[in-house]
């Protein structure tokens, strides 16, 4: 398999900045984009991308969001429209500061959302965010903790926060089956049932009803599983939907590939994506894209040695799958093939 390159970006002539994160705006003509310099970046993607050329184009930050601290969590407004400066937003949360909403087109602040800790009147800082699919909410994970937010409430803390399990370590109260603990560092919404699946560092999952509004459906781990020993893995930090909604793809920190579990029997591990290459602290993202209405995809994901893998309908499958093919992407690791 091969592919040909159409564009690049530079975060620095220098290379001490890098890319930590890249996602596309749901309209597909910006990237926004996380950088190890604290910053978010907007790149709006030429019209003409696809159009045949000898060289590739050059992309140019067209908004540059600085801060000094660093970002811990990044989505894009579901309804982005390039054309519509009220939908061109990001929602981003950094260390002792409110979840910020900013235009990606000029960065101008557009409202703010406290998550403070009552006992100590800190700001509690998201590991991830996401947006329900109609766009007036977002959700956001923290340390053992779901809130939601209303998005038109800025400056109000969230209409609804759940405890997803006991913050102490035995604590008498914790039920395995319905509770986990940890930092929630990844959450997926299932668009047609409205599951929301919140994975932690811990390595657990959790599956919860109504966006995060409802009931625990059920908690499972992926430690020890029949993976385990072959991918390993340190701490989820990614979750995924099929297409059809009924499996949930898993990657994580240290690990060698993904795990997938058939969610319509909660926690039963299917099969498990091999030969990822991406044994890494860094987060190592992939993407999901459907070939078929029939519920057929594939499933990308970027390697430490600058290769994208292909797994194609991993779902058909049992046991260990390795890649239906690979092609070179990069000349670097290659950590988010959005």
């Amino acid at each position: 398999m091969s592919a040909k390159c159409l564009a690049t970006a530079l975060t620095s002539e220098t290379g001490e900045d890098y890319f930590r994160h890249v996602q596309w705006s749901a309209d597909g003509t910006c990237l926004l984009a996380i950088t190890a310099s604290n910053s978010i970046y907007t790149y709006v993607v030429p019209p003409d991308l696809m159009d045949e050329r000898e060289l590739p184009l050059d992309l140019s930050v067209y908004c540059k969001i600085t801060s000094n601290d660093p970002v811990n969590a990044l989505t894009g407004y579901p309804h982005f429209d390039l054309t519509d400066p009220q939908t061109s937003l990001v929602l981003s949360a950094r260390r002792d500061l409110p979840i910020k909403l900013n235009s990606a087109l000029t960065g101008q602040l557009g409202a703010s959302y406290p998550l403070i800790n009552p006992m100590t009147e800190a700001y509690i800082c998201p590991n991830s965010l996401t947006f329900n699919p109609v766009g007036d909410r977002f959700i956001a994970g923290s340390e053992s903790l779901i809130s939601i937010f209303d998005l038109s409430r800025p400056g109000q803390e969230p209409i609804s926060a759940l405890p997803t399990g006991p913050r102490r370590r035995g604590d008498s109260h914790h039920n395995p089956a319905i509770n986990m603990r940890g930092l929630i560092s990844t959450l997926a919404i299932e668009p047609s049932t409205h599951v929301l699946a919140a994975g932690t560092f811990n390595r657990s999952i959790g599956l919860y009803e109504s966006m995060g509004d409802g009931e625990c459906i059920g908690v499972f781990s992926v430690k020890g599983n029949s993976a385990d020993a072959a991918i390993r893995g340190s701490g989820v930090t990614q979750i995924s939907w099929s297409p059809c909604g009924r499996y949930l793809y898993i990657a994580e920190r240290k690990s060698d590939g993904l795990h997938l579990y058939d969610i319509r029997k909660t926690g039963q591990l299917l099969a498990w994506l091999e030969g990822r290459n991406s044994v890494t602290n860094q987060r190592m993202s992939f993407d999901i894209f459907p070939t078929d209405q029939d519920g057929s995809h594939e499933v990308w994901a970027g390697g430490i040695d600058g290769k994208m893998r292909v797994w194609r309908n991993p779902h058909h499958s049992e046991g260990p799958m390795p890649p239906s093919s690979e092609f070179d992407a990069h000349n670097g690791m290659f950590g988010t093939p959005w």
